[in-house]
């Protein structure tokens, strides 16, 4: 079948399509095989790609799906998930280890007569002094700086990748630290569990946010004023959801549409397309 995919009626091309895509992941190895050998012509080697592209895409909207319908909607995932869009063979064990070796550095710091401030200056301290995380300056929309993976090897990413790593190792440390989605920036909150605020007399702060933090300037720590001069200055409402945590999938659509805003600036019409497919399962 794999054969007829370079027949010159469209029609039969579309059909045989149709039906390799059905195949799934099986068929993939013997199209890989096809591509790759001399004899094949450039035409149906761009057919045979067009086909492998569609499969591996129908099989990331299969795992967002799943993702989707868990019950907790791991964060860690779900950025795995995202980045098998462009590194398709990606092993999530092999990332978990990465985060697991992180994570032991901060707790060997950590203990239970720490205050939030210090605790944030522990996580400081590890993620961009000891393991060298900070903003990739250079080519800043690189669709590398949004992969989590690819952030874990380069130690090089952007205001939202930075941001999952330290909430990912914070929550797996059981902190509460949470994504904050502003326009055009992505900060995280320390969420007051224990209610301290209030039990300070501030009944008034219904937001539940001790502080935020900013890892693209190694984990400055700033107040709500912050965030609110910075909305005053764009003209925008100081609606709640601006001080608050936002959901996993709210983070994963956020790190879609800044995968996309990168393939659309290099040309890559193509991948925009398949990116809002992803965006479409994690709904509206």
């Amino acid at each position: 079948m794999i054969r007829l995919a370079e027949d010159p009626d469209p029609i039969i091309y579309d059909r045989v399509k149709v039906e390799l895509v059905k195949m799934g992941e099986t068929i993939i190895p013997d199209l890989e095989n096809h591509w790759s050998d001399y004899r094949t012509e450039d035409q149906h080697r761009e057919r045979l790609f067009e086909i492998i592209r569609h499969i591996r895409v129908n099989e990331i909207k299969g795992e967002l799906e799943k993702w989707r319908a868990s019950s907790n909607r791991d964060l860690l995932r779900g950025a795995t998930i995202i980045s098998k869009f462009q590194f398709p063979h990606l092993d999530h064990s092999t990332i978990e280890v990465e985060f697991e070796k992180i994570k032991q550095k901060v707790w060997l710091e950590i203990n239970d007569e720490h205050t939030a401030f210090e605790i944030v200056k522990i996580f400081n301290h590890v993620l961009f002094d000891i393991c060298g995380f900070q903003i990739g300056e250079s080519s800043f929309y690189s669709p590398q700086n949004s992969l989590i993976h690819s952030v874990l090897e380069s130690k090089k990413g952007n205001q939202l990748s930075l941001s999952m790593i330290y909430s990912i190792i914070a929550q797996k440390l059981e902190i509460p630290i949470y994504g904050i989605d502003l326009p055009n920036q992505f900060v995280l909150g320390f969420v007051d569990q224990f209610q301290t605020l209030k039990m300070l007399g501030l009944d008034e702060h219904e937001r539940n946010i001790l502080f935020y933090i900013n890892p693209v300037s190694k984990g400055r720590i700033f107040d709500q004023n912050e965030i609110e001069h910075y909305l005053k200055s764009l003209n925008l409402p100081l609606r709640n959801d601006y001080f608050v945590p936002c959901s996993n999938t709210e983070i994963l659509k956020r790190l879609i549409g800044d995968l996309s805003n990168a393939y659309n600036k290099v040309g890559e019409a193509q991948k925009v397309r398949e990116l809002q497919e992803l965006n479409h399962v994690l709904g509206a």
